[in-house]
């Protein structure tokens, strides 16, 4: 398994915190959310791609073993593109992690174990039904029918694609350039997977640092009683 991590954004909201480093680099309690996020991945996966874009100069050398994908053009195109990008010439299984989300390797093991059992593509989501964020729906039998800002589980921002599925996915990421990628999960045979949320992080606004600090270490007890 080869894991993408989409780190091309710069995350203005964040001000001061990312003037001159892409979010996925900001640093809470003297790391990195990159760093974090490779903590929880290397013990999982076989390499690691990252995919920079803003301010890529000043972070290029502090990626440690990751394969770096240069994405100059960032601002031009949304992250299905990005993505695009990140899974050229791959051809494993591909874990996606969003720059800005931070989760447990418990939460990666856990989906892990759900893709190994079933073959399927899958992506993370939040228990319970939220309609702030973007979101996705399954059918009755756990697949993804539907992603977008609409009332349902809390995307995670992370989800493996199989490698069977990579052609599919590379086409629908070639034609929806401009769209949020996690679309995907809707044109290939996904399943929805439920993680703990104290096992999952994400940054989208500076309230959310301290939201971050509370959590940090994020938790490893797998708090669902069943694979969902």
């Amino acid at each position: 398994m080869h894991a993408v991590i989409l780190a091309a954004g710069e995350g203005s909201r964040m001000g001061a915190r990312t003037a001159d480093v892409p979010k996925a680099f900001m640093t809470i309690d003297g790391r990195t959310l990159y760093d974090r996020q490779r903590a929880a991945v290397d013990d999982v996966v076989d390499g690691v791609t990252v995919v920079l874009g803003y301010a890529h100069e000043n972070v290029r050398d502090g990626i440690a073993s990751a394969r770096a994908v240069i994405f100059e053009d960032w601002a031009d195109y949304e992250n299905a593109e990005s993505l695009r990008r990140g899974i050229e010439g791959i051809a494993d299984d591909v874990l996606v992690l969003n720059g800005d989300v931070v989760v447990a390797e418990a939460a990666v093991r856990r989906l892990v174990r759900r893709h190994e059992a079933t073959g399927d593509s899958v992506v993370a989501c939040l228990p319970g039904v939220q309609e702030g964020d973007t979101a996705v729906r399954s059918d009755e039998r756990g697949r993804v029918v539907e992603y977008g800002l609409i009332p349902g589980p809390q995307h995670a921002g992370m989800g493996i694609v199989d490698r069977d599925h990579l052609g599919r996915a590379r086409a629908w990421l070639g034609q929806n350039c401009c769209e949020w990628y996690p679309g995907l999960y809707t044109a290939v045979e996904t399943l929805a997977v439920t993680i703990p949320e104290t096992q999952h992080v994400e940054i989208n606004y500076p309230r959310d640092v301290a939201t971050a600090r509370r959590r940090f270490p994020l938790g490893s007890a797998d708090e669902l009683d069943a694979e969902t």
